[in-house]
């Protein structure tokens, strides 16, 4: 478990996240556990020194950029650590949303078999004019 003490002006808020949850789902946490009218912030982090584990990310002072959002807590060696930040509302950002559907490239119809191999362009591989040896 890695907590999460997030300060806004006066009010301070302890939040528990897993290894399996992300910087978003912590965002997600962080604007309905303050009801803000946003919907998307900026985690600014307040460390004294920043964390380092060798092959994870590193944490620093500082905002996190915003490509960081969809990895687990498991890549930065957070475990058992109390961290401080605070955050900043955006307004005009709205965050990507990756699915994780894989594109696929039919081979079979990108080549045709014939006499040699013929791509769809016209050209033939056994052919000495579109393809001369080298040397």
């Amino acid at each position: 478990m890695i907590t999460f003490v997030i300060t806004k002006g006066d009010v301070s808020n302890e939040f528990e996240c897993t290894l399996e949850e992300s910087i978003s789902s912590l965002k997600n946490k962080i604007i309905q556990e303050f009801n803000l009218p946003c919907k998307y912030i900026d985690i600014d982090f307040l460390l004294e020194r920043p964390i380092r584990r060798l092959g994870k990310f590193n944490l620093e002072s500082g905002i996190l950029p915003r490509t960081l959002d969809t990895y687990t807590f498991d890549r930065y060696g957070l475990e058992g650590l109390t961290v401080t930040a605070t955050f900043h509302e955006v307004e005009d950002y709205e965050p990507k949303k990756y699915d994780k559907k894989f594109k696929h490239v039919n081979l079979v119809q990108k080549y045709k078999v014939g006499h040699g191999l013929t791509v769809e362009d016209g050209y033939d591989i056994t052919s000495e004019t579109d393809f001369p040896t080298l040397g």
